[in-house]
């Protein structure tokens, strides 16, 4: 007679139950085979949950960039002159290009971190408690020392992220106004002026770039050598809970199961790690970009104001002024233009 498990919750005893209910009822071949089958049906169903979130992501990845792209671009064509007159071209192309990709791949990664790992990490850490309580507290306080040494390590990137943006948004101007007044810079005989400038941006932009590539690449290998640490400490702390029999709910089998379970905590962890470090990227972007949406024109319609249809008799302006910033331009000038004149 195979005793059931006291506990429900207690994941070694209700693993060995039903392995040895198994042999005894269908035999050590039949056993296995439901092993097998049971195996490929996880895989499969894995994979095809997979396939269908990749595939929802990617949707909801393309409907972003679509509708950012496209109340950025509609409320660019809304805005004043006077808006061009102040801000580089190459600016606002990097925002409606470059800024946007970057906020949309931050928010699409950056959600499918937060609705998939971090039920993982509570499903693996209520295990570990099922386990062992005492090993679990004890990892549970260097989780604050990680978490530290990753804030300190990705705490300018978002300063960072905005400074490589701004640059390579003046590249992008100095790209466009070198190609759109090519004929005056030959003949100005300025080619040497330009290249000079571009280059000195460039050189800005790539230091930036490595700067924030350095301090990327180095959150994951500081969150995975802290976790291996982290193990090694609980092998030291459990195993010598075992050797001086302080615990007598901690078996040897027990402890190897939750090293196994402890171990694939480091993944949705690291991952949580990254996407914490590219996340402030996106935010930079992501300002640049809400800037650009929130800018309003300075020059409204009345809301009285009548919508001609055709041009009919003539186009008179009276007493209109005008200014660039605080400079008048225009003072008072009263103007009328009969249909079919020419006034120069």
């Amino acid at each position: 007679m195979i005793a059931k498990p006291k506990s429900f919750f207690s994941i070694v005893d209700n693993f060995t139950y039903y392995v040895q209910y198994a042999n005894v009822h269908y035999g050590l071949l039949n056993a296995l085979k439901f092993v097998c089958i049971a195996i490929i049906v996880a895989t499969f169903l894995g994979n095809l949950f997979r396939y269908i979130s990749q595939r929802i992501m990617e949707s909801l990845r393309i409907h972003t960039l679509l509708n950012l792209r496209k109340a950025v671009f509609n409320n660019v064509m809304n805005l004043h002159l006077g808006y061009f007159s102040n801000e580089r071209k190459g600016d606002i192309i990097s925002k409606i290009a470059s800024d946007v990709q970057v906020v949309q791949f931050s928010v699409t990664g950056t959600l499918q971190v937060v609705f998939k790992e971090p039920f993982q990490l509570i499903a693996y850490i209520v295990m570990l408690f099922l386990i062992s309580y005492k090993l679990t507290l004890f990892s549970l306080l260097v989780i604050p020392v990680s978490a530290f040494a990753i804030s300190r390590i990705v705490k300018s990137l978002k300063q960072q992220a905005a400074a490589s943006q701004q640059s390579y948004g003046t590249m992008i101007s100095y790209l466009d106004e070198a190609l759109s007044g090519i004929k005056i810079i030959k003949a100005f005989n300025a080619t040497s002026f330009i290249k000079q400038k571009f280059s000195e941006e460039n050189d800005n932009y790539s230091r930036i770039g490595r700067s924030m590539a350095k301090r990327q690449q180095l959150a994951s290998p500081t969150s995975e050598f802290l976790g291996v640490a982290m193990v090694a400490g609980i092998v030291l702390y459990g195993g010598s809970l075992i050797i001086n029999r302080q615990s007598d709910a901690l078996t040897p089998e027990s402890f190897i199961l939750y090293i196994i379970l402890f171990s694939q905590v480091m993944r949705p962890a690291k991952a949580l790690s990254d996407a914490f470090s590219n996340i402030h990227s996106g935010i930079a972007a992501g300002e640049r970009v809400l800037d650009l949406i929130d800018e309003k024109p300075q020059i409204n319609d009345l809301p009285d104001a009548v919508f001609i249809d055709t041009f009919s008799d003539c186009i008179e302006l009276k007493n209109v002024s005008f200014a660039y910033q605080e400079k008048e331009v225009l003072k008072e000038v009263s103007l009328k233009i009969p249909k079919g004149k020419n006034i120069a």
